[in-house]
């Protein structure tokens, strides 16, 4: 059986296939892609610079990104996943405080006032409470009343009390 040649010239341009070669007009790739160098990540990957730096398509809708072979982030329909911290020098404008914004106080009070008989000798604390005035009719005696309120923060649309330490 005879060998069939071809020899390319200006007029018989060969195909992308014909090269093995990928087209500039699309086509497939099958494997892992190195820019520069070849993929060490394996599977459908495309590594830029050097073998273990680049993405990863790690099942049907998970595109991982690799620094160094570590893997520092996923991209899934939906999320973004990082596994690194991520350092922001910029402002950050979140579209929906909802998941953290009911974690802060937005508001402090005093609450309800609460009198108390200060008896001769004794001592009045009140947790959580603030005093907020005396009552002393003629000598402080000890027949006087103590004036309290407690200390309330708002969180998440709620009022509590503080707690004492």
């Amino acid at each position: 059986m005879e060998t069939v040649y071809v020899i390319y010239s200006s007029h018989i341009k060969p195909t992308a296939a014909d090269v093995g070669a990928l087209s500039l007009s699309g086509g497939q790739l099958n494997g892992a892609l190195g820019i520069g160098t070849s993929s060490a990540l394996g599977g459908n990957s495309i590594v830029l610079g050097d073998n273990d730096t680049g993405f990863k398509q790690n099942g049907d809708g998970n595109l991982d990104v690799y620094a160094n072979n570590v893997h520092v982030m996923r991209f899934v329909s939906g999320s973004i996943q990082s596994n690194k911290t991520i350092n922001i020098t910029g402002r950050v404008n979140p579209s929906d405080y909802g998941n953290f914004d009911s974690r802060y106080v937005k508001d402090v009070r005093l609450g309800t006032r609460v009198v108390q008989l200060m008896a001769r000798g004794g001592r009045y604390e009140k947790a959580g409470h603030a005093i907020t005035g005396l009552r002393i009719i003629g000598e402080v005696d000890g027949d006087d009343e103590a004036i309290f309120r407690p200390i309330q923060k708002y969180i998440n649309g709620t009022w509590y009390n503080v707690a004492q330490v």
